[in-house]
């Protein structure tokens, strides 16, 4: 298999084109920016030459990237001071994906594609002109949609009108953005999503069953023993890292925390970019921190003074800070909305979405049984070592396997 990937910033740390890499071949790699010299000089500057330097990673050589730098800082110069909304948000991620994907269509264009070997790995909403391409050409095609889509979106304008106020830049994504999706759908061979809870999303959008295949997101922990806790004396100390919004669920975690009562033995840290109301941050119980965006440098250290992760979340399409935590030795309660990471009782809690009573239920449980708590710790490292990215390539690899024989895609033919 020769593997063309198209993306869009450095997720999973170019997990996907390093995985091909080592397991087939990577022919090309394109994306909107890549560091090709200088990364330790600008790791040490300013926000935005951290986040440049980080648009690198030395196990893909150079001759298998194409970028487009120029493109991108001139865009990241433009953008760097503004602060736009919902709407306005989605219209520049459009604008993005349409002149990404068109510049990578018209690249390919003047190349060599053999039907027999190349494929081709794109991502939602930066690979439609790019696909088009690909099904002129012959070329098998896949799109990972990364999220839940329209669905989600439903979900998180309920909540916001369950909960008025809360939010900080109100509005809605215009359909003009989803349709743009179902054109990527329509256009791929098959369709990647993270989870049976986007999965499940999909088919409700109309997408065929006969497209989808489910590939958890693969995760690497840092070389490392994972911290040793002493969780039966100490205020339980529970975590929220990641976006501080309704989607996520944060109106249900200060609920839990209102339950509580102020419970001077369980402390709250929220870190992560705030999203909600200044006024509802200021009314939140008094043993709820909230720390704002915190860099990535940071992350680890937060997981390792924790002692419990939580993730109430209406809707995600995996949430990769499940197995981050859990590397770190944090039991995790989350809903059954996002990916399939955590076995209930074995390795922490899964709990009703929309529910701050059973959320703090649950937390009030491992607080009074340490022991649980701990064994439960021991048992997440376990968990958080099956999300290899060898087992996520594998499994990409294995569902083309299937289509190119005409089978139809099930779980049980893909690997474990």
């Amino acid at each position: 298999m020769n593997w063309i990937v198209s993306q869009i910033g450095a997720r999973q740390h170019y997990g996907v084109p390093r995985g091909f890499l080592e397991t087939s071949n990577l022919r090309l790699l394109y994306t909107e920016a890549w560091c090709r010299r200088g990364q330790s000089f600008l790791a040490r500057g300013s926000r935005h030459m951290r986040a440049f330097a980080g648009r690198y990673h030395p196990a893909i050589p150079g001759d298998r990237v194409k970028s487009f730098n120029r493109h991108f800082l001139f865009t990241q110069l433009l953008r760097q001071s503004r602060n736009a909304g919902t709407e306005q948000k989605a219209v520049e991620y459009l604008h993005d994906g349409r002149w990404f994907a068109s510049a990578v269509a018209a690249d390919l264009s003047r190349q060599t594609l053999d039907p027999d070997r190349d494929l081709f790995f794109g991502f939602n909403t930066g690979c439609l002109e790019t696909l088009m391409l690909m099904k002129q050409r012959g070329i098998t095609s896949i799109c990972d949609q990364i999220d839940p889509a329209a669905v989600e979106e439903q979900m998180v304008h309920q909540e916001s009108l369950k909960w008025p106020g809360w939010e900080k830049s109100p509005g809605r994504v215009p359909d003009v953005y989803w349709q743009r999706m179902r054109d990527e759908w329509a256009a791929a061979d098959l369709i990647l999503v993270n989870s049976k809870w986007s999965m499940n999303a999909l088919l409700q959008q109309g997408v065929p069953a006969a497209k989808l295949f489910v590939v958890p997101v693969a995760y690497e922990a840092r070389p490392g023993k994972p911290p040793v806790r002493n969780t039966f004396t100490q205020p339980l100390t529970v975590l929220w890292l990641g976006s501080v919004n309704l989607r996520k669920g944060i109106q249900y975690l200060i609920e839990a925390a209102r339950h509580l009562g102020g419970n001077p033995r369980i402390r709250f840290v929220v870190a992560g970019p705030i999203s909600i109301a200044e006024a509802i941050v200021a009314s939140a119980p008094k043993n709820m921190e909230f720390l704002g965006q915190v860099t990535r440098d940071r992350t680890e250290q937060m997981y390792r003074s924790a002692d419990l992760f939580v993730l109430p979340t209406i809707s995600d399409g995996f949430a990769i800070t499940q197995v981050e935590a859990m590397a770190q030795g944090l039991p995790v309660i989350t809903t059954p909305n996002c990916g399939e990471v955590v076995t209930s009782g074995v390795d922490g809690l899964i709990v009703p979405p929309f529910d701050g009573a059973a959320l703090a239920e649950a937390i009030i449980k491992l607080d009074a049984d340490r022991n649980l708590l701990r064994e439960m710790s021991s048992q997440a490292i376990k968990k958080s070592l099956q999300f290899s990215l060898a087992r996520q390539t594998a499994m990409i690899e294995a569902a083309v396997t299937v289509f190119r024989k005409g089978a139809a895609l099930n779980e049980s033919l893909l690997p474990v």
